[in-house]
């Protein structure tokens, strides 16, 4: 999968945290493209891989949180388990976060993470989340388009 961008911030260590490649994913057609690109660079760094979804009150329905809760997970589990080998899905952390603002949440992680693997938006359009990450994470950030999608 070609990235349509790669933007490499200053590396920093924080902490005593180990570094893991983190793949932000969310129930649209970036799921694919962002597990297969973020399992290679975890394969080719030696990193863990960790799958995030960060779901917000707009996700909230009759359920109330705990229903987003299950869901999201359900989300992680069905795309890491659809998506990856199997010897590679059961090794897949997997991160739930409630956050409003996606973007920030993202940030936060990238504190610890040694690359961020997330999915474009559709079209021309690179997506609000990605936008408001592009030159603002810590670690380097992998941006892939939809499955079936065109590099920039």
């Amino acid at each position: 999968m070609r990235a349509i961008a790669t933007i490499e911030p200053p590396v920093t260590s924080v902490g005593n945290a180990s570094p893991v490649v983190l793949a932000a994913i969310d129930d649209d057609a970036h799921c694919a493209a962002v597990l297969a690109c973020s399992s290679a660079e975890a394969a080719r760094l030696g990193l863990p891989l960790r799958v995030v979804h960060v779901w917000s009150e707009r996700h909230i329905g009759r359920y109330g949180a705990s229903g987003c809760t299950a869901d999201s997970d359900r989300l992680l589990s069905r795309s890491v388990y659809d998506n990856l080998a199997a010897d590679v899905a059961k090794t897949v952390e997997r991160q739930i976060l409630h956050d409003d603002d996606p973007a920030r949440a993202l940030r936060a992680l990238s504190q610890t993470a040694a690359v961020l693997v997330v999915g474009a938006g559709s079209g021309d359009d690179m997506g609000e989340t990605t936008r408001r990450l592009a030159g603002r994470t810590r670690c380097r950030l992998i941006v892939v388009p939809a499955a079936g999608g065109k590099p920039a």
